[in-house]
């Protein structure tokens, strides 16, 4: 039987156990998924002769890396980390996100999904070397904990302007 083999259950891979870290600082719990998307944009011309695609005409004109988590534990620690484009400051009788200037963008550095194995106990990790931040809704309601929708989008570097801004690397 074609497909699966002896060896198949070595390269299954769950996300039991994943967490992110972003700078080196562990996110804490989330709920759910860690979800990571991906996506490139494929353009080809549209030639007169031709009834669809070409073959060999084609190019990649866009890309995009998203790392998306719901956030569970509210410390202002980490929560300011991403949350600076949303204004965040801390003075000593309490902590604020939101309310502040905005314009400035906020940008981070090594976004990491770590804590992951395949079956065979080789590594998995997702890593976006710098990223902008975008975050969702909050919800806040008497049977569940509150959660704080994150989502960390890859953006290309100058000095790499065509690779896509992350990756997944396994065994590593």
């Amino acid at each position: 039987m074609g497909g699966i083999s002896a060896t198949t259950g070595n390269g299954l891979l769950y996300g039991t156990d994943g967490y992110l870290t972003v700078g080196g600082t562990d996110l804490g719990a989330t709920e759910d998924a860690i979800t990571i998307e991906w996506s490139i944009e494929q353009y080809y011309p549209d030639l007169a002769q031709a009834r669809g695609p070409v073959a060999g005409t084609g190019r990649t004109v866009k890309g995009e890396f998203k790392v998306k988590c719901k956030i569970t534990e509210w410390q202002y620690a980490i929560l300011s980390l991403f949350c600076g484009s949303y204004g965040a400051s801390s003075n000593a009788n309490s902590t604020r996100i939101g309310g502040g200037t905005l314009g400035t963008v906020t940008e981070v550095s090594n976004v990491l999904v770590v804590g992951v194995t395949r079956n065979d106990l080789k590594a998995f990790r997702v890593t976006i070397t710098t990223a902008y931040v975008e975050i969702g809704n909050i919800e806040l309601a008497e049977t569940k904990e509150t959660i704080l929708e994150v989502t960390f989008i890859g953006l290309f570097t100058t000095s790499n302007p065509k690779n896509l801004p992350g990756y997944i690397e396994i065994a590593v």
